[in-house]
């Protein structure tokens, strides 16, 4: 099996892209890279998120001119309606850790977790004897945090991956006592494909 595009850093997304404005910094307020990024870049958890998107995520290309890949998209595997949620952070040994699934969906229910959320997700999440369980853990930790999310933004970012047939995907990176989001369709940029015979002008008189 050839290796996902999620691993090849020469074929651009927007969770690659967040991270170069920490390793490599732009001025200006508009280059602010999000929170969840720099905790990664500072943690050295680059690795373990793509590798937690090229295990939840699967790539299929959008072919166009010359059959070059123009995208890579991630369809719902049940057709319509699959989330992934991401969660990653560090345990109370200090390791870094990621959870996460991609049959969840983005109909949140009303979370009245505390804080606890939070502090021992780690901790909750091993003491889960079932997958069932864990996959309520995770739904639980992403659903408290997205309250405090832009509700436009999450209805854009849903907007888009429903148009395209791509997954959205939650990150939440876990910093302690603070909740760091990031959310985004599936996709990866291609190689722009090109084909300047396509190209016209037209018009139509009725």
């Amino acid at each position: 099996m050839s290796k996902s595009p999620w691993l090849d850093h020469k074929f651009s997304n927007i969770f690659l892209d967040e991270i170069s404005l920490v390793e490599d910094p732009i001025p200006g307020i508009d280059n602010r890279p999000m929170e969840a990024f720099v905790w990664i870049y500072e943690n050295k958890a680059k690795e373990l998120l793509f590798n937690a998107l090229a295990d939840l995520v699967p790539l299929f290309p959008v072919r166009s001119y010359h059959n070059e890949v123009s995208s890579w998209l991630s369809p719902p595997p049940d057709g319509i309606s699959n989330t992934v949620f991401v969660v990653i952070g560090k345990d109370s040994k200090g390791s870094l850790r990621y959870a996460g699934g991609n049959y969840f969906n983005s109909d949140f229910k009303d979370c009245f977790i505390d804080d606890r959320c939070t502090d021992d997700f780690w901790n909750d999440y091993d003491k889960c004897k079932s997958r069932r369980e864990k996959a309520h853990l995770i739904d639980d930790v992403i659903s408290f945090h997205q309250k405090n999310w832009n509700k436009r933004d999450i209805s854009e970012t849903e907007f888009i991956a429903d148009l395209v047939c791509t997954m959205p995907i939650y990150l939440l990176v876990l910093d302690n006592n603070n909740g760091h989001m990031a959310i985004t369709p599936a996709v990866v940029k291609g190689c722009c494909p090109a084909d300047f015979s396509y190209e016209k002008i037209s018009e139509v008189i009725v």
